[in-house]
């Protein structure tokens, strides 16, 4: 078998996860490109990849460095999200990130298609696994009247004051916090407040949650038809209030504030003060949970499509749970891309393979390979379908 050189643009945790992924099955040659020369030091001794500095802030220097390669794949914050895929696709090369950039990624579908690239994008946990549950179920339902998404990354053990800690980049967190949510009530695209419309749920195996509106749905509004859908993100309960206790007070604004004789930004003393406190310590334990219901009619029936992903610590790597689901899935799309199971020119969402025969029962066998656990759930007062 061709070794088929990778690229794997950022060494942060998802980036590191990917690359430890990768190397394990010694499949391919694979490269980390990292600005940070101790990032490197610790990828080239802990997974036995080569890396290249690079400085990934810049366009031209990603579309130049990428030449190099079979395939890319991004774990970069979202802020550098779609120029990066820009450049991607500029150079001609096949793509699967994870990048939760707020731009609409499926802009840059016809760039992509005029110059022969398959781009996965969005191709985490969630948005990412969660997408492709849902195309599924969109092939199944004759009818597809709603989707319920619910997912949160959690430290395995309560803290007071936040019982929290930010499993990605902690920006990215506070997008959370602060993007405006669309849901999709009656056929119509709704706005919502982030954080609005807590709900309680149970967990088996974790206990009691809190669920808030965010913006996750994001390509599944303009992919799907479905009437009724939302994707909420969970916490343990108290986090939502301290969170809108923060937003109320400012701290999340963007504006320059007048302080004595200096101008700062709240949002930038906020994360200086609150992100080492919510940065895990080496080897302390989280976990990722994730439920996903789909219903309507199969056959002029009702049907159930439902989904529990419960994920946790991986003490033998060392990597947390955030990092296993969102990188896990990228890099067996990356599989996909490279043998042909998914090869068409363009940019798609997760959902796209889930449309396919066949995809997304490998995804969840490969996740499972890999330790992540993923079951169909079974409601016996509700008429459900087993994927």
């Amino acid at each position: 078998m061709t070794r088929r050189k990778i690229v794997i643009l950022g060494g942060g945790m998802i980036g590191s996860a990917m690359a430890m992924d990768l190397k394990r099955t010694d499949r391919h040659e694979v490269t980390v490109a990292e600005l940070r020369p101790e990032v490197r030091r610790r990828l080239e001794t802990r997974y036995g990849v080569a890396t290249r500095a690079a400085d990934l802030s810049r366009p031209e220097a990603i579309q130049e460095l990428v030449r190099d390669y079979d395939l890319v794949l991004g774990a970069l914050p979202s802020v550098y999200g779609y120029r990066t895929l820009e450049a991607v696709i500029a150079a001609g090369k096949d793509y699967c990130d994870i990048s939760f950039m707020p731009e609409n990624a499926l802009e840059l579908d016809a760039q992509a298609r005029a110059a022969g690239v398959t781009a996965v994008v969005d191709c985490g946990v969630a948005p990412g696994v969660s997408n492709v549950m849902a195309g599924y179920a969109a092939t199944r339902l004759d009818a597809f009247q709603s989707l319920e998404i619910y997912v949160g990354g959690l430290p395995r053990e309560r803290r007071w004051p936040y019982d929290y800690k930010a499993g990605f980049a902690p920006f990215d967190v506070i997008e959370e916090y602060t993007r405006p949510a669309r849901i999709v009530a009656h056929g119509r695209v709704v706005v919502k407040e982030a954080l609005s419309e807590p709900e309680r749920m149970d967990f088996p195996g974790i206990g009691t949650l809190e669920a808030f509106n965010t913006d996750g749905l994001r390509s599944l509004i303009h992919t799907l038809k479905v009437p009724f859908m939302k994707e909420k993100t969970l916490r343990y309960p108290g986090h939502i209030q301290l969170m809108e206790a923060f937003r109320e007070t400012g701290f999340f604004s963007k504006e320059p504030l007048a302080v004595g004789d200096v101008s700062v930004r709240p949002l930038d003393v906020l994360a200086r003060l609150l992100f080492p406190k919510w940065t895990f310590a080496e080897g302390e334990a989280d976990l990722t949970v994730m439920r996903v219901v789909a219903e309507g009619l199969e056959g002029g029936r009702p049907a159930r499509y439902a989904w529990d992903l419960l994920d946790r610590f991986d003490p033998e790597t060392g990597l947390r749970s955030m990092s296993r689901t969102t990188a896990f899935p990228a890099t067996i799309v990356a599989g996909m891309l490279l043998d042909g199971a998914f090869r068409r020119p363009g940019v798609h969402p997760p959902e796209s393979l889930g449309k396919e025969p066949g995809l997304l029962e490998r995804l969840l066998l490969e996740l499972e390979a890999r330790g992540v656990s993923c079951h169909a759930r079974v409601p016996l007062e509700e008429p459900v379908a087993v994927a």
